[in-house]
């Protein structure tokens, strides 16, 4: 069984579990997912001939999104490309598994990177990026086609030509509502038709031929799998299929200077830096080298694959250029995590999902176990915290609160109630819990400024024997 796709922060993977090797032509067995699947016969055939492979676990996964590396991959194998061009990407190094497949798509012309010399190669590839590379792979005619799509408002302009040239040669086709979706982020089973079709309009100029899908880009007969939001638009198409020379001139919101600063046994504090104005979406996931990340509208969800909520999430608006600051919290001592991040205009459209791993301070027996969010109004804010663990002495539970636009304080600072400048602090801007260990106790807030930022930060001193801090971040509402 192939191994899995290697996740965003992994670096040894390789691709064998969307690509079969080519030697296998023995049939394999109908795996569970794609028994009464709208293409399981043309996932079945691919599974057989070798060129699609499955999960550790026996399932192919039909319905889940396929990454524009991971699509550019597959089509590398299946039109035989070979010749690679030097790339300058500045999100694909030449350690990553991906960039020998994207230098050779750029090198074959059917695909290119992002006005910020990006490729993204872990986006969800959407379906009007799809049918833009179809048209490039093919050489499509370039004329006006009339568009049928109930939907076609909103096919962007860079892919209008694309979608109705691919259309027509049922390369590509609708849903049985007339709609063509392309936004929607491209599944394995419709990249697996897409392709088929595909191959079957290119001259045989090498690489192999799989069997062409029955009826082109099999229509669902189900309704088609919507995102996690059906609000959401997940990782919106670039200027070309996801790239320049398209004559498109979309510049995609983005996310930059992806960083953390302080990180505690239970906290870390999270940095970005947005292009544009909007807001910013984060879930939190235990890290594990073996995953895919989740979508951008998986992201705004709190998600980190179609089922399974993050440890934590949450939005902060942005503005552009202007770095921004959250707190992730409910996290456990001495662990590794992923934050995944993503950035939505006030148009609605998505920048790709950006990865930031962390891993958190080693805590002990009387370390801060929790703090946390209940309430924030325009001028006080309920927050709580834990510390210890059970038989743990009652120790104290120190906090101080500070603008945002603050230094921070040093854990002796916070130990003795006082800000970064030696000030001592007095009620609410700081104090001390003296509860049972493991009880969540609660911390009103009172007198803050409306629409301002603060930082609490949380320790505990046994005996002079400190912590590690904990800091909370909040904002009070308008």
């Amino acid at each position: 069984m192939k191994k899995l796709w290697r996740g965003l922060t992994a670096g040894v993977l390789g691709i064998s579990m969307l690509l079969g090797s080519l030697g296998s032509v023995s049939a394999a067995p109908a795996p569970k997912d794609i028994q009464g699947h709208w293409a399981q016969k043309q996932l079945q055939s691919w599974l057989d001939k070798g060129y699609l492979g499955g999960y550790p676990d026996g399932t192919v996964k039909p319905n889940k999104a396929i990454t524009r590396g991971e699509y550019v991959a597959l089509i590398n194998r299946l039109f035989g490309f070979t010749e690679a061009a030097t790339l300058n990407f500045t999100d694909v190094k030449k350690s990553n598994w991906v960039y020998s497949e994207v230098a050779k798509a750029v090198k074959a012309g059917y695909i290119g990177g992002y006005e910020n010399n990006t490729f993204r190669a872990n986006n969800p590839l959407t379906r009007q990026e799809a049918a833009v590379i179809a048209a490039k792979l093919l050489k499509l005619s370039t004329s006006s086609t009339p568009l049928k799509f109930k939907d076609n408002a909103q096919i962007a302009a860079w892919a209008k030509v694309a979608v109705a040239s691919a259309a027509e040669k049922k390369i590509i086709n609708g849903y049985p509502d007339g709609t063509f979706g392309p936004k929607k982020s491209l599944t394995r089973a419709e990249a697996v038709g897409i392709i088929s079709n595909s191959v079957v309009h290119k001259p045989a100029t090498g690489g192999v031929t799989p069997t062409p899908a029955p009826t082109a880009t099999p229509a669902p007969s189900a309704t088609p799998v919507p995102s996690t939001s059906p609000t959401a638009t997940p990782a919106p198409g670039g200027g070309s299929g996801g790239g320049t020379g398209g004559g498109g001139s979309v510049t995609l919101p983005s996310v930059s200077n992806v960083t953390y600063g302080h990180v505690g046994s239970v906290t870390a504090d999270v940095y970005v830096t947005p292009s544009v104005t909007g807001a910013v979406y984060y879930v939190v996931a235990p890290y594990s080298m073996n995953v895919t990340a989740p979508t951008a509208a998986q992201v705004k969800d709190g998600l980190i694959n179609a089922t399974t909520a993050g440890v934590h999430f949450g939005q902060v608006a942005a503005t552009g250029g202007t770095s921004v600051a959250f707190s992730v919290y409910g996290l456990t001592a001495n662990t590794d995590y992923t934050v995944y991040v993503a950035l939505a205009d006030a148009s609605g459209n998505w920048s790709g999902v950006t990865p930031l791993q962390l891993k958190t301070a080693p805590g002990s027996a009387w370390s801060v176990a929790q703090v946390g969010i209940t309430n924030v109004t325009t001028a006080t804010a309920d927050v709580y915290a834990s510390y210890g663990q059970t038989g743990t002495p009652v120790t104290p539970l120190k906090y101080v609160v500070v603008k945002a636009t603050e230094a921070d304080p040093t854990a002796m600072q916070i130990a003795n109630a006082q800000n970064s400048t030696g000030a001592t602090l007095i009620a609410p801007w700081a104090g001390t819990l003296t509860g049972n260990p493991v009880v969540k106790h609660s911390i009103n807030l009172t007198g803050l400024t409306a629409n301002t930022a603060y930082k609490v930060f949380f320790i505990t001193d046994a005996n002079g024997t400190l912590s590690p801090v904990e800091l909370l971040r909040i904002h009070t509402n308008q």
